[in-house]
């Protein structure tokens, strides 16, 4: 994208910050029209480049994700969001020989880290709706949906860019 309204990212900035810082900046500064479904998230790629992939996505209150991965430890793909407006709970899996979740408020301009091989979730639990930019490094390829019971953690699905998103 070239017009005005795209946020300019250095490519210096680009190899020498996190995907979470990336995407606070992008974030504070986005002018990026959301748009929100009724049915679920919505999500669309705002920019690409060679080795970064920027995704803006909408949430109405209630929306939310399954638990994934990017890629697990087969395509590990280092990754960082922040919430440009509203706020999302984000969901962790601590792992463990019973693994746990755990869960933080992300708020307004304040970002978050996922671990290359780490397993989460986002669920905008507020009364309003939230948007938030999400950066992968490299572009995200594949994701994995897990399900969690006091039992675990275990694989449900794995999908695919390009023939799944």
């Amino acid at each position: 994208m070239t017009d005005s309204a795209t946020p300019r990212v250095a490519p210096l900035h680009r190899q020498s910050t996190s995907p979470a810082t990336i995407a606070r900046d992008l974030a504070i500064e986005s002018r990026w029209p959301a748009w929100f479904t009724p049915r679920s998230r919505s999500a669309r790629k705002v920019m690409a480049t060679d080795d970064m992939e920027v995704w803006l996505l909408a949430w109405l209150p209630g929306q939310g994700t399954d638990l994934h991965d990017h890629g697990g430890r087969s395509r590990p793909c280092p990754a960082g969001f922040a919430v440009a407006s509203g706020s999302l709970t984000h969901y962790t899996v601590v792992p463990g020989e019973v693994p746990r979740l755990n869960l933080d408020v992300i708020g307004e301009h304040e970002s978050a880290t996922v671990p290359a091989t780490g397993v989460h979730a986002l669920v905008n639990r507020g009364d309003v709706p939230a948007v938030s930019v999400h950066v992968y490094t490299p572009r995200l390829t594949m994701m994995r949906r897990y399900l969690f019971d006091e039992s675990g953690l275990w694989l449900a699905s794995m999908i695919r860019a390009g023939a799944d998103w």
